[in-house]
């Protein structure tokens, strides 16, 4: 993390491990710079307070998307992520208002992701209010059918309403999946202009050129107008069966994105682990050692990606 990094105070308070209210009233008493305007800067910060190895995240936002129906984002998602929560502090967000992730674990949450967001001013809750646990380091953001909702944008600001409400949070988890729609639109550009990095799901089975170009196209976009530090992670073929040469498919979608290496083979148990609302390591740990390839993979280009 950059030690000249602008934090707000919900961040700063985070880092040094001070509930809001705590922060801020030592934050009054030491007079510390930038406490009045909500911009106040890491070194400054290191100052006044011991920061713990632990406690200095800046996550990597990792949106999983492609507007095609049956990729597999769900399943990849909540895959990855728990691959991901072995080493390191995990958040998953589920950001489609038809709610997979959520209703596998959490049936009828009380608060979900739009409880969050203040859209149309109305009133809102903090992220970390709502969270549910899924396993050892790894946490859920429940959604609802309610996020549907979030079509229309009556403010700029409704572009960055996601960006916002996880700000709090980022200081908290390594890595942090939003589990994206298959469709484009408000929520989508939500989450592209939230993250850090795209990785792509395609299902080798029903591949398209076209899907590819369209979000390809709306990746570039929002870099180019709302999101410059976005980045393409890349795709990641799913649920291989072995009936097409992975290398022509390759050739096919690196036109637009790299591919990764570690590729997700089909396999009966990833559905019937979900169906029995387990986690796929619990399930089935052979299943998951794809996933867990994955995972190195990703925090590897990452790696090359900062450097």
């Amino acid at each position: 993390m950059s030690s000249n990094l602008e934090l707000t105070v919900e961040q700063s308070a985070n880092l040094v491990g001070l509930s809001l209210k705590d922060f801020k009233e030592k934050a009054k008493e030491l007079k510390i710079p930038g406490f009045k305007s909500d911009k106040i800067k890491r070194n400054i910060l290191e100052k006044y307070f011991k920061l713990t190895e632990s406690q200095e995240y800046d996550s990597h936002v990792i949106a999983i998307s492609n507007q095609k129906g049956g990729e597999g984002k769900t399943t990849l998602s909540l895959a990855l992520g728990e691959a991901l929560a072995k080493e390191d502090k995990t958040l998953l967000i589920d950001w489609d208002p038809q709610a997979n992730a959520t209703n596998l674990f959490h049936k009828e949450p009380e608060k979900t992701i739009m409880s969050a967001l203040g859209y149309r001013n109305k009133d809102k809750v903090p992220l970390e209010t709502i969270l549910l646990p899924l396993a050892k380091n790894y946490d859920l953001v429940p959604a609802s059918i309610e996020l549907a909702n979030l079509t229309t944008p009556y403010e700029m600001s409704d572009f960055e309403l996601l960006k916002d409400a996880l700000l709090p949070l980022r200081s908290t988890y390594k890595y942090i999946i939003i589990d994206c729609p298959p469709s484009l639109g408000l929520i989508l550009e939500n989450a592209l202009i939230c993250a850090d990095y795209v990785l792509v799901p395609i299902q080798t089975r029903a591949f398209s050129v076209q899907g590819i170009k369209d979000l390809y196209e709306t990746i570039e976009r929002i870099q180019k107008k709302a999101n410059p530090r976005l980045k393409l992670l890349g795709a990641v073929l799913n649920q291989y069966e072995g009936q097409k040469a992975l290398s022509g498919l390759a050739e096919s979608i690196k036109k637009y994105f790299p591919v990764f290496n570690t590729f997700i083979r089909r396999k009966e148990t990833i559905p019937q682990s979900q169906a029995k609302m387990m986690l796929l390591s619990d399930y089935d740990p052979i299943s998951m050692k794809y996933f867990i390839e994955l995972a190195e993979e990703v925090r590897s280009k990452i790696n090359v990606q900062e450097k």
